[in-house]
């Protein structure tokens, strides 16, 4: 009684264990929901996205505002507020409907072309690139950037009817106004040094090198105006101006311009992801390598702020979702008792919530283990002839730590099977970024699974371990048979017999071993699991190497020397025998 007592106590350690490892918001490809959520009130007073909301509209910048209300899936009652702020500034400045925002280079413009906003227009500001357009208006605007002294601008200006152009023509060509369009909108945000000092230069240089001819710079320039053409036509003039502030170098443009044809219903989103994390590069990469769930996960980390969308993209990993199972029915239950101590943890420290994570499922695993020992020795019958092993035996303490590793395993891969899927984050710098999302899904489609199975990755790594680990606990439990059935007190023939008895045992690592080749081979193929096929080899490898060498260095020289035994008592008591007749 005190035995079942015993198991059912170790029993409810080991589950108390694993649950408070689950209590923590820590995932190894994935980052937790609970941890972005903590950034939406971190480092400010009230809500992460109004602070920005806030800054935006005392700078009269509606443009960024609305698109940043769309993209952070504001509340309606956190948006009217803001709506009717925008509603008196369009009242005070109706130019503000033609810029996004205050800048007066573009509003010197405006007034120039006499632009008056439509009594229908609403709030939405209006794109810059349709009011460039026009032959009027982009002769206007020539017009007055040539009295700019700003020599970047008037090497734009000269680069307006390079040859050379492979995909856009000149300004003077019949087609030429959206290539014009593009040039006069860098010139009017070099213009108002929205650009850095420096990438400003060396936009006019490059124009410069255009204007004389050099094929390089002018496939660089064609490039930088199509990406200009790909914002321009879906950006205010203000939002575009804060996309110039935040971009570094020629390929940072390229990038935003290539997101914003790639993905022209979630204008919104990538210019809000790119104000909140200041750069396109993560962003690019972030989407180039999570094509399935990165819009939605991004979109979860834009409602939280610029925190948490830095926090997303500096992981580059997707957030946690527990799929359908016992992982969708316990961690929504265990979440709403978590202690906020714990995701400050895997808000500050990741490794080292990981690190506690692992180290609880350890200790879960190993009070598994003890609860079925106990059952073990309560099942067991204790008489004269048959004793159990002490708890301190080597064999029995090398068991219980290797089925705490199995059992901290198959837990964390039961609630995190991401695990068991190989990532894939290599890309190809060389490529063009206008080229990775158009031929994205047909690479993948052509690419063989079973070669991109060769490679030894981590799932790969972690199925090897899960086999040598779980051979291992059989070969300790073969070896405390073995022992046990030495420290009875039978005869030698008996001790024979009952090793005889024990042959399936013996064999039961082979057996696993052939059933987590087939086994895994099936979920390969399925696709659960995107292992390497050695892996599944590696299973009848270990069964076989493992069953070798307990029947060859352990179980045989005790063999042989039961047979000797069994042979010596046989004679003495046929000597016995003998006497006994004689007498």
């Amino acid at each position: 009684m005190l035995a079942i007592f015993k198991t059912i106590i170790l029993l409810v350690v080991a589950l108390l264990l694993a649950a408070a490892a689950l209590l923590i918001p820590a995932h190894l490809r994935s980052i937790d929901l609970a941890v972005l959520q903590a950034h939406a009130h971190q480092g400010a007073a009230g809500h992460a996205v109004d602070v920005v909301l806030n800054e935006s509209i005392r700078s009269a910048h509606i443009g960024s505002t609305l698109r940043i209300l769309n993209a952070t899936r504001t509340r309606p009652d956190r948006r009217q507020p803001y709506q009717a702020q925008i509603r008196e500034l369009l009242e005070q400045r109706p130019s503000l409907l033609a810029s996004g925002g205050p800048d007066r280079t573009l509003e010197d413009f405006l007034e120039l072309v006499q632009a008056k906003p439509s009594a229908t227009a609403g709030i939405e500001p209006r794109p810059l690139l349709p009011q460039l357009l026009p032959r009027s208006e982009r002769a206007s605007l020539s017009s007055m950037l040539a009295e700019s002294t700003n020599a970047n601008v008037a090497a734009l200006l000269g680069a307006r009817d390079i040859v050379g152009l492979l995909r856009l023509h000149p300004a003077s060509h019949a087609a030429g106004a959206p290539y014009d369009a593009g040039i006069l909108s860098l010139a009017l945000l070099i213009e108002g040094g929205h650009f850095s000092p420096a990438l400003a230069q060396k936009i006019g240089q490059t124009a410069a090198q255009a204007s004389l001819g050099t094929p390089a710079a002018v496939r660089a320039l064609e490039d930088f105006a199509i990406a200009t053409l790909s914002l321009g036509r879906q950006l205010d003039h203000r939002s575009l101006a804060d996309l110039a502030h935040i971009t570094q170098s020629l390929s940072d443009w390229g990038e935003m311009g290539t997101l914003f044809r790639a993905q022209p219903d979630r204008i919104d989103a990538l210019y809000t992801a790119l104000r909140f994390e200041g750069s396109s590069s993560p962003i690019f990469s972030y989407l180039a390598t999570y094509p399935d769930t990165g819009k939605q996960d991004l979109d979860a980390a834009l409602s939280y702020g610029p925190q948490a969308t830095q926090e997303i993209l500096r992981e580059a990993l997707p957030i946690y979702r527990a799929k359908a199972g016992l992982a969708a029915t316990v961690i929504p239950f265990l979440s709403q008792y978590r202690p906020h101590s714990l995701v400050e943890l895997s808000q500050n420290n990741r490794e080292g919530a990981l690190a506690v994570k692992a180290g609880l499922f350890v200790l879960s695993g190993l009070a598994f283990a003890l609860a079925m020992g106990a059952a073990w020795r309560a099942s067991i019958q204790e008489t004269k002839s048959q004793k159990t092993l002490a708890r301190s035996t080597p064999s029995i303490v090398a068991r219980n730590v290797f089925i705490s590793l199995v059992v901290a395993l198959t837990l964390w891969t039961l609630f995190e099977p991401e695990v068991l899927k190989s990532s894939n984050t290599e890309t190809d710098s060389d490529s063009a970024p206008r080229i990775e999302f158009v031929v994205a899904d047909t690479l993948e489609s052509l690419k063989s699974p079973v070669k991109a199975m060769q490679e030894l990755n981590q799932v790969t790594l972690l199925v090897l371990a899960l086999f040598f680990i779980t051979q291992l606990v059989i070969y300790c439990f073969c070896l405390i048979k073995l022992k046990e059935i030495a420290k009875q007190k039978l005869s030698a023939s008996l001790k024979l017999k009952l090793l005889e008895n024990e042959e399936n045992l013996f064999d039961f690592g082979l057996y696993f071993g052939l059933g987590g080749t087939v086994l895994s081979l099936i979920l390969v193929a399925v696709g659960i699991v995107e292992a390497s096929l050695m892996a599944a080899y590696a299973s009848t490898l270990f069964g076989i190497l493992f069953v070798a060498m307990l029947k060859v260095i352990n179980l045989r020289p005790y063999r042989r020397h039961l047979i000797i035994q069994a042979s010596s008592e046989t004679h003495d008591s046929e000597v016995s025998l003998m006497k006994n007749i004689e007498l």
